[in-house]
């Protein structure tokens, strides 16, 4: 049996939730209440987050894919919708690499398409070097509040006590496997299915107009972006952001098989 803990609640389709970095199945439980009147809902944590040990390292962000679908498999969750944040994102991605039809539809929850940027890659090995020498909690002191578009959120704390649950060896190793990510543009022009993209205006992180670009890639896709948020929607948004979930998910119980 696949080692992913995860968190199960409703009736309906299933929905699973892939949260990001730094996180645990946790973030989503703004949300869930709602997702959960009209779907099953599945929350993982990922593996080396949360009460999920942490696989061999290295790792690439497709070999992490692989073990999702093996959980997947071991539950018989068949043709969920998939809603990624961030990192979840580039998970769900790589899943549709091998399997364009794992998902009857995905989401993409403040998360891209695109690999890092060269600048992106070089911060990335600054933070492994970081946490190296000065371990986890100084860089989580900086890392949480980036993330809000409002730096005296309420949540702030709430995310901050999530994040410090992770393991230097875990964050170390996502961060290099996030590097070395490839891009997943060309799996959005294959994706024969509703792709959702949720996006912060603020984000810095992921760029609304970057959203806007991915948008133009995909067959069937939906954008939201959510006013006075940056990378933490579904707690700096999460009325507007369960909703645009919920939205989603409904229409595909109604809209006719395109396969």
């Amino acid at each position: 049996m696949n080692k992913i803990f995860f968190q199960k609640s409703g009736k309906g389709k299933p929905v699973v939730l892939l949260h990001g970095f730094c996180e645990t199945h946790e973030i989503w439980e703004n949300l869930i209440p709602t997702l959960s009147s009209e779907f099953t809902v599945y929350a993982i944590d990922l593996p080396g987050f949360g009460n999920s040990p942490l696989p061999n390292v290295p790792f690439s962000i497709a070999d992490i894919g692989e073990m999702v679908s093996a959980w997947m498999r071991d539950l018989k969750i068949e043709k969920p919708i998939a809603i990624g944040h961030s990192l979840g994102g580039y998970v769900t991605l790589a899943m549709a690499a091998y399997n364009k039809n794992i998902f009857s539809a995905l989401g993409l929850f403040h998360s891209t398409a695109y690999p890092d940027t060269e600048e992106k890659k070089a911060n990335r090995n600054k933070v492994i070097e970081f946490v190296q020498t000065h371990g986890t909690a100084p860089f989580i002191d900086a890392f949480v509040p980036s993330l809000f578009y409002r730096k005296d959120h309420p949540s702030i704390p709430v995310l901050y006590q999530i994040a410090l649950q992770t393991p230097a060896p875990t964050l170390m190793a996502y961060a290099a496997a996030m590097r070395d990510r490839p891009s997943y543009t060309d799996i959005l022009k294959k994706f024969d299915h509703a792709l959702l993209l949720v996006g912060g205006r603020y984000d810095s992180t992921i760029p609304f107009d970057a959203l806007k670009e991915l948008k133009q890639l995909a067959q069937y896709p939906t954008l939201k972006i959510l006013e006075e948020t940056a990378h933490a929607g579904m707690y700096e948004n999460n009325l507007e952001a369960a909703k645009a979930l919920v939205d989603f998910c409904s229409q595909q119980n109604v809209l006719p098989s395109r396969f």
